[in-house]
């Protein structure tokens, strides 16, 4: 096993009970390494309950700690990416619930090597080709330690140290393409072709990378990209797919998506829905990830000073930020603005909105601006346009600071 795992630190390791994790969990043991253990029982296989029972009864020889799961698809829809996420969601709680530094899994080389065959037969680009030794899903570290072994040196090596294993029988099955891949052209191939099918890959990566370092260099920022830096950028296709691996690592997307992104970017202003419930807006010159939380709303029966979230109370501020408020305004709430709003203004009423837009200001502001509104309904302050004509003074009693 490499040695990039340190005895200080805690794992946890995603174990399904076949040769590849029941070989790393080996290693892991034999150099005294702090460990977790996590397995998956969709219920699915016969066999299933003997990988588990197989897992779990090596973890208490090992005095190692055994964690199980086992989730139930309550809709219809893609097995494969259900069963992920919810294998995913159960790491994250058991690696924060024992405060790991990392999740390690048994991803080996032909597993990479697979993953490289399968976009290549696509045609498609990725933003890792095969698989990262290192990197972060679900907000966890993860690391996999075993991409310098090939299959069967971890089958030999589990027989040579009488390591219990059960590969998952489906795993025999031609029916999934990764299947085909795997009996018809990794398993079989030469240790010449296997090395060339490396060197392409380390090649591939070896552009990506530089092709990220230039990125990070040209947009530092990472919040927004102008519009017209977008138009002038030659490999657009990558400069998008960089910029939403930044915002989100865990979403992955299409060449297709990819370039319908891109082709949608040719018009002025648009949004693009993003797999992660996020949206990818473009308005003003600017583009940018907008990611909805959400809204809030303060309830105040008097006048009070803090500091929330999405905005500050204050004793003293600007004089746009100031708003004399009387005793028959409280209850006030404070909340964001909607389209509906409007404030009266000494030289008439303003919709809130038609301000938004006069300014320039982005959805992703416009989405938290805090207007106060009091007892009666009436819209008495907006952040950027101040108070209304009836609570203007030359000494406010608070500023609202966004």
């Amino acid at each position: 096993m490499e040695t990039l795992l340190s005895s200080s630190e805690k794992y946890l390791i995603g174990v399904s009970g076949g040769s590849d994790s029941m070989a790393l969990l080996s290693m892991c043991v034999n150099n005294n390494l702090n460990v977790v253990v996590a397995f998956v029982n969709y219920k699915l296989r016969e066999s299933a309950d003997i990988e588990e029972e197989l897992v779990e009864s090596y973890c208490l020889k090992q005095n190692i700690k055994f964690c199980a799961y086992y989730p139930y698809q309550t809709k219809k829809g893609n097995f494969q990416k259900w069963a992920r996420e919810a294998r995913y969601d159960f790491y994250e709680k058991v690696y924060y619930e024992n405060d790991c530094d990392a999740l390690l899994l048994g991803h080996q080389m032909d597993d990479c090597i697979e993953n490289y065959l399968m976009s290549k037969a696509r045609n498609s680009k990725a933003y890792v080709y095969g698989i990262a030794k290192e990197s972060y899903h679900h907000n966890m570290r993860i690391i996999r330690p075993l991409l310098a072994y090939r299959k069967a040196a971890l089958k030999q090596y589990c027989d040579d140290n009488n390591i219990p294993y059960h590969d998952d029988e489906s795993n025999f099955s031609d029916k999934y393409q990764r299947n085909r891949i795997r009996h018809q052209l990794v398993e079989t191939a030469n240790d010449q072709q296997i090395d060339d099918w490396m060197a392409e890959i380390n090649e591939l990566n070896n552009k990506q990378l530089k092709q990220r370092e230039y990125f990070e260099k040209k947009y530092p920022a990472r919040e927004m990209i102008k519009l017209d830096d977008f138009m002038q950028e030659k490999n657009k296709e990558d400069l998008i797919r960089w910029y939403l691996y930044q915002h989100n690592s865990d979403a992955c997307y299409s060449s297709k998506q990819i370039q319908d992104i891109v082709d949608s970017l040719k018009t002025p202003k648009g949004s693009k829905d993003l797999k992660d419930g996020s949206k990818l807006i473009w308005e003003y010159g600017f583009l940018y990830v907008f990611d909805e939380i959400e809204k809030y709303e303060y309830c105040f029966e008097q006048i009070e000073y803090l500091e929330t979230p999405y905005f500050k109370i204050e004793d003293r501020g600007k004089r746009i930020e100031g708003i004399t408020l009387k005793s028959d305004d409280f209850p006030i709430v404070i909340r964001p603005y909607n389209n509906e709003d409007v404030i009266a203004l000494r030289y008439g009423h303003k919709k809130v909105n038609r301000y938004m837009i006069d300014n320039k200001i982005f959805k992703n502001k416009r989405y938290l601006w805090p207007v106060v509104v009091n007892r009666k309904g009436e819209v008495v302050f907006v952040s950027g346009i101040g108070c209304d004509v009836n609570h203007y003074s030359e000494k406010p009693n608070i500023y609202i600071v966004f």
